[in-house]
C-alpha cells in the first residue's frame, strides 16, 4: 500500500511513502470448561510446531500460568516464541484494534491457553478475537460429559453465533477402541465438529515440557507423535482462510438434543450448564 505524506499533500509533491502492513494473525484458542484435559500440552506443542511456519505468540489466560512457565524454561531458544501480555488489554489500557495491530507485527499465529471453568464473560471476550477453537478431550466418561456441556455452551453462546469460529476436537490420551470414544465421535459427527488429531499418552510429552520444548524438538522423536501434529497443522492451514457460518438456533438445539441423548443417555436441556467448582483445578 502506498500513501502520500501530509507534507507532500501540502506542497503538492508527488513523492510517496510506502507503508507495509502484515496480515492479521491467525488466533487459535485452546479451550474446554473441564480442567486436566491437556490444554497446556496442546498449547505448547502447537506453538512449537507452528514456529516452523513463521513467528508465533502466546496469550496465557490460565491462572496457573503453565504455558508461560514452559516458555520461561525455553528461554531464548530458536525459534523464539513471543508472550503477549493479557493485563493491559484486560484493564482497558489499550484498544482491541491497537492490540490486533501489535500482535500482527510480531506473530503469524497466536495460541491462547485458557483456564478451567471457562465461561462468560471471559469466553465472550476471547471469542471476539479468535479464528479457531481447538477442544482437547480426555478419555474418562466424566471428562467427555463435561466436554459435551462445554460444546453446548459454546454453540449457543451469543458471541459465537454473532461471529462463528472454526471448531475442532483434539483427542488426548484416548484409546480408539472404547465405547466412550465411539460415543464421542458420534456426538461430534452429529454437530459437524471434526476430530482434528489424536495425542498419544507417552513420556515424550513429559520430557519435552520439562525442557521447554515441543515433542518435535526432542532428539528422540516418535513418527506417530509427529503424524498427530502434522494432521493438526494441515487442518488449521486448510481452514484458517475460510469463513464459518452459524446454523440457526433451532437447528443447533435439535443437533445438540440428538447428540446429547446419544452420548450421555440423558435428555437435552436448554439451560446453561452449571459449572462444577471441583473441576476448575488442573
Amino acid at each position: 500500500m502506498t500513501t502520500r505524506s501530509p507534507q507532500d499533500k501540502a506542497s503538492g509533491s508527488t513523492s510517496t511513502v510506502r507503508v507495509i502492513s502484515r496480515p492479521k494473525a491467525t488466533r487459535i484458542m485452546i479451550a474446554n470448561g473441564k480442567g486436566g484435559v491437556g490444554k497446556t500440552t496442546v498449547t505448547t506443542n502447537l506453538l512449537s510446531h507452528l514456529s516452523l511456519l513463521g513467528p508465533v505468540g502466546l496469550f496465557d489466560y490460565d491462572t496457573q500460568g503453565s504455558a508461560s512457565f514452559w516458555l520461561s524454561l525455553r528461554g531464548e531458544r530458536e525459534p523464539v516464541i513471543t508472550r503477549f501480555s493479557t493485563k493491559a488489554h484486560d484493564r482497558g489500557q489499550v484498544t482491541r484494534s491497537w492490540m490486533t495491530h501489535q500482535v500482527a507485527q510480531k506473530a503469524r499465529y497466536v495460541v491462547t491457553d485458557t483456564p478451567a471453568g471457562l465461561s462468560s464473560p471471559l469466553l465472550d471476550k476471547l471469542l471476539i478475537d479468535t479464528d479457531i477453537v481447538l477442544i482437547p478431550v480426555s478419555p474418562s466418561q466424566i471428562d467427555i460429559h463435561a466436554t459435551a456441556a462445554f460444546v453446548k455452551s459454546l454453540l449457543l453462546n451469543p458471541q459465537f453465533r454473532r461471529r462463528p469460529v472454526k471448531l475442532g476436537v483434539v483427542m488426548n490420551r484416548i484409546r480408539k477402541n472404547t465405547l466412550s470414544f465411539h460415543k464421542l465421535e458420534k456426538f461430534l459427527s452429529t454437530l459437524d465438529i471434526p476430530v482434528v488429531s489424536q495425542v498419544r499418552d507417552t513420556q515424550f510429552y513429559v520430557k519435552a515440557a520439562e525442557a521447554g520444548l515441543g515433542v518435535n524438538e526432542l532428539s528422540q522423536k516418535s513418527p506417530a507423535d509427529q503424524k498427530s501434529w502434522v494432521q493438526m497443522i494441515r487442518w488449521i492451514r486448510a481452514y484458517e482462510s475460510t469463513v464459518p457460518k452459524a446454523a440457526d438456533r433451532s437447528s443447533t438445539q435439535k443437533k445438540l438434543r440428538d447428540g446429547t441423548e446419544q452420548l450421555l443417555g440423558v435428555p437435552f436441556s436448554d439451560d446453561e450448564p452449571v459449572e462444577d467448582q471441583g473441576q476448575k483445578k488442573g
